[in-house]
């Protein structure tokens, strides 16, 4: 074959974009297409501040939403004021409409008090940020917080009652302390506080809605959490609540009048008592007529010994203190509503604390009150066969050292039933001044009738006393 024979190559020049472009082009369309869905998926940013970073961990933390997890904690930074911890956090994009004012977020971690253990999955799963969002619909987007070192009080729109009580100390308690009605828990504190004078403690209880009822405006409530011993040699009364308040403490409530009284609101007061015990002390001590004994000196009386009529406790001593003029002592006490109507304008009182001896032909003779009033000390009081008028609250009368014979062997008729309902032979008990009253019964009846004596300064004590006399005077102040 010649060389004229072989063909000649032709050589064409091809228009259009090459194949080989599409690869790299496929792939920048898919990237783009990645961001933008990432993009577009990824929720929004918060910063979180924390007195410290304890339990928390960067890319480890998880934000959680009733136990759902709604973030993660994407980095931990010291905030500039070196006082406190920034958390920053990346939330799911459908949390965006919930991030506004009234949020609150705060760690879910193990904690030890008063009201048990808590946080017990925080072991096992490590800590993490529990969100609430704010109610309703309303408020400005937020994206700053500032997280709660102990987890919120319940909600304003959570069912339930929300009382408080006020107490002289905190008494162990805390926030988690249960609160038992009838050995049962209905509910817990929820937060404790220094009332704004400084004097006593206020703390908040929220009661479960199904047991809310169960909490009446005449209810008391008292510490539990030990064993009380409380009572005489002859009268001994040994208390103690379930095995768990015993261990975990807490508080308990009662109902005394049950159905018939009315069911208590929310935000109403109560006193907390230290103890069961000292709940039947406080209703002899608070609600009933108020009275002022005076004496040379205070002997062994002191705040809470009671009122004897007839061996029976019918009120107990508030307390005691000098005379303006330091010439004698004056014993506040309070005699029962039910009882007001025994203490009479030619009553007497004497120290019924002691043993009092006599030398006569037969002997000696030793007399003393009940063994109760000799253990516990307390005063007494009688009344003549013609009783006096009745007093106003404020009366002031001379405590004696020790009674009279003839005090002993009173015996007035003095109806304390309903009106109308006095039996035969009642009007020996008319509200009449006898003939001996002004004998027994100081010339000023009242304290502020009593002139200097009247006026005097209370210490701290006894501003305490007056002020929690002053709330169980309005709490069972009704009468009987």
């Amino acid at each position: 074959m010649s060389q004229d024979d072989i063909p000649e190559v032709e050589v064409k020049e091809r228009r259009g974009p090459s194949l080989i472009w599409i690869i790299p082009l496929v792939a920048v369309l898919v990237g783009a297409l990645l961001v933008y869905r990432t993009l577009s998926e990824k929720g929004p940013t918060v910063t979180i501040r924390f007195e410290t970073a304890d339990w928390l961990e960067t890319g480890k933390t998880k934000i959680k939403f009733r136990s759902l997890q709604m973030g993660e904690v994407t980095d931990i930074e010291i905030g500039k004021d070196l006082g406190s911890v920034v958390v920053h956090a990346e939330l799911k994009k459908g949390v965006a409409p919930h991030l506004r004012e009234g949020a609150q977020f705060w760690v879910v971690k193990p904690r030890v008090g008063a009201g048990g253990v808590s946080g017990l999955g925080a072991i096992m799963s490590g800590a993490w940020i529990n969100f609430d969002p704010p109610a309703g619909t309303g408020g400005k987007p937020v994206r700053d917080f500032v997280g709660l070192e102990e987890p919120p009080p319940p909600s304003d729109d959570q069912p339930g009652l929300r009382l408080v009580v006020h107490a002289d100390a905190l008494l162990s308690l805390d926030s988690g302390s249960p609160v038992y009605y009838r050995e049962i828990q209905v509910g817990s504190v929820y937060a404790n506080k220094l009332s704004k004078d400084g004097r006593k403690v206020d703390l908040n209880l929220f009661i479960e809605p199904e047991f809310a009822e169960f909490v009446r405006v005449d209810s008391r409530f008292w510490s539990v959490g030990g064993i009380s011993v409380s009572g005489s040699i002859t009268d001994l009364d040994v208390q103690m609540e379930s095995l768990d308040a015993l261990i975990r403490g807490g508080i308990a409530f009662d109902a005394p009048r049950g159905e018939r009284s009315k069911a208590a609101e929310g935000g109403r007061e109560f006193w907390l008592h230290r103890s069961k015990a000292d709940v039947k002390e406080s209703s002899l001590r608070y609600g009933g007529l108020r009275l002022i004994l005076e004496s040379d000196a205070l002997g062994s009386l002191s705040a809470g010994d009671l009122v004897y009529y007839r061996e029976i406790p019918v009120g107990a001593v508030v307390s005691h203190e000098m005379s303006r003029d330091s010439r004698t002592v004056r014993v506040r006490l309070n005699v029962q509503n039910r009882y007001a109507k025994l203490v009479r304008s030619n009553s007497v009182f004497w120290n019924a604390s002691g043993i009092s001896a006599h030398l006569g032909l037969h002997g000696l003779e030793i007399e003393t009150e009940s063994l109760q009033a000799l253990l516990a000390g307390g005063v007494a009081f009688a009344t003549p066969d013609r009783p006096g008028a009745r007093v106003k609250e404020g009366s002031v009368f001379r405590l004696h050292s020790e009674h009279e014979d003839a005090w002993l062997e009173w015996s007035p008729l003095i109806w304390r039933g309903p009106p109308g309902t006095e039996p035969k032979g009642a009007a020996a008990a008319k509200d009449k001044e006898g003939p001996i009253a002004r004998f027994f019964h100081h010339g000023g009846s009242t304290e502020e009738q009593a002139g200097g004596h009247g006026e005097h300064q209370p210490d701290a004590s006894q501003g305490r006393a007056d002020e929690k006399h002053g709330f169980f005077h309005r709490l069972f102040g009704g009468g009987d």
